[in-house]
């Protein structure tokens, strides 16, 4: 990130990124929400600024344990107990920024940060230990700071800021290798990529728009539908061309889902777990709005929103249904095609929400893989019993326990599913079952998934 030449407005970044950090904490909302409060508490923040804003945020939470490692070995318990919320974050902040970041290595930045912390502190004996804090913080060193942690695992986790428990489990299943690849992948920004909407314009009429507003795009060797962004001069959600929705910004794992499901002209389908609507959209586009698609989903606002977008693009084979999936489907309606792109850890989704990371844990893995398993098996009796009937059950997670596991008990207590070859395979076959592809982000450019598809023995 260039940082702005005007001292005002980097102090502006650092204390707009802490007060986010810390609504984003207390209201238990995703950064990316937190982020639409910024007008409420700065005026005047012009798009370079908020895209600056935005990117600190996003890496002090993506280092959030590396921080909170470095400032509890100084602070421990006073910090904890005495200090407000705001300044526990501000604190982040200017540690991610005189440690982690290559943006304020100038002295004169420095300075400029530690003076702006220490000028709203009160408090003598804090003001004295902040003091001492910046001192040593002059000195630190990441490799040396690695070196002082025993454990091998959580060594790695602190490296490449993982939670330890993930990393532990991720090299149990995936080896040592293959681990270390996908935590370095997780702290890379993934491409962009656009979903072009064929249902209203013509390709060639997307392709030229995207030009005209200087937009370069790559066209992806494996789905029609979607391009790559390579480079673009106005950020993607602020051209028109979104606005009038020539495209969606959807990510390509997310896309082929779709694509593995197959729907066809005139088929009946239903979408669990459907809002906000990104697969739900593209479903009607792949059936040319032609075929009769329930969207059910139990989030309201989230199904509202998927609502109005329905209204917007005024597509007539979308029927939205609020409705908890963990009760049995009332329906005596029976589909083609059934998509469960089942609630998940996000444990593929980390290099573009690294809040996700650290909002679960072991056990709430554990329980997430008892909710997919109880949605699966509610929604697979809705299936009918044809030869060209499917059921594509997919995560954007990359924890075996929410989706091996999920499958193994599936199949075991439903003998009449089997797995069914994918039309498009690009990711990695899953070891359990071959006929599962794994997306992975250093292999595949793209967000974790994992995707199985699910054909019903009939007589």
């Amino acid at each position: 990130m260039i940082l702005s030449s005007d001292p005002k407005n980097r102090l502006t970044i650092i204390d707009a990124a802490a007060t986010i950090i810390s609504y984003y904490e207390e209201k238990q909302v995703s950064l990316r929400n937190a982020m639409k409060i910024l007008p409420e508490f700065f005026d005047n923040i012009t798009p370079d600024i908020y895209s600056l804003i935005h990117a600190l945020v996003f890496e002090t939470v993506r280092y959030q344990n590396v921080l909170n490692r470095v400032i509890h070995i100084h602070f421990q318990r006073f910090l904890s107990n005495k200090i407000s919320l705001n300044l526990r974050n501000l604190l982040r902040v200017v540690t991610y920024c005189l440690t982690i970041s290559s943006d304020f290595k100038s002295p004169h930045f420095q300075e400029e940060i530690q003076e702006f912390t220490l000028s709203s502190i009160q408090d003598s004996k804090l003001l004295s230990l902040l003091e001492n804090y910046f001192e040593n913080l002059k000195n630190w060193n990441f490799d040396s700071f690695l070196l002082t942690i025993e454990d091998p695992e959580e060594r790695i986790s602190v490296e490449y800021s993982h939670p330890t428990w993930l990393v532990r489990d991720w090299i149990s299943y995936y080896g040592l290798e293959t681990t270390l690849k996908l935590l370095k992948s997780n702290n890379i920004i993934q491409p962009v990529y656009l979903r072009l909407n064929l249902l209203n314009y013509e390709k060639v009429e997307i392709i030229d728009k995207l030009r005209e507003e200087e937009v370069e795009i790559e066209q992806d060797s494996h789905l029609f539908d979607v391009v790559k962004v390579t480079s673009w001069k106005i950020p993607i959600p602020r051209l028109s061309s979104f606005a009038k929705g020539y495209y969606y910004m959807q990510n390509k794992g997310s896309a082929l889902v779709s694509h593995i499901l197959d729907p066809q002209k005139g088929e009946t389908v239903l979408d669990a777990c459907a809002a906000p609507g990104g697969k739900t959209f593209h479903i009607a586009a792949l059936q040319e709005d032609s075929g009769r698609i329930i969207a059910i989903d139990n989030h309201f606002r989230r199904l509202s929103e998927l609502v109005t977008k329905v209204k917007l693009f005024m597509l007539n084979s979308i029927s939205p249904l609020l409705y908890d999936l963990r009760l049995r489907l009332n329906l005596q309606l029976k589909f083609d095609k059934i998509l469960v792109d089942a609630p998940c850890s996000g444990s593929g989704t980390f290099a573009s929400r690294p809040d996700a990371k650290w909002r679960v844990d072991r056990h709430q893995t554990k329980w997430l893989s008892n909710l997919q398993y109880s949605l699966l098996s509610n929604i697979s009796i809705k299936l009918k019993n044809s030869p060209s009937a499917s059921l594509v059950y997919a995560t954007c997670s990359l924890h075996p326990i929410e989706n091996e596991s999920v499958i193994q008990r599936f199949l075991r207590d439903h003998p009449e599913f089997y797995l069914q070859k994918q039309k498009i395979f690009i990711g990695t076959p899953s070891p359990e079952f071959p006929l599962a592809q794994r997306l992975f982000p250093h292999l595949n450019q793209t967000e974790g998934f994992s995707i199985f598809k699910l054909g019903k023995y009939y007589d």
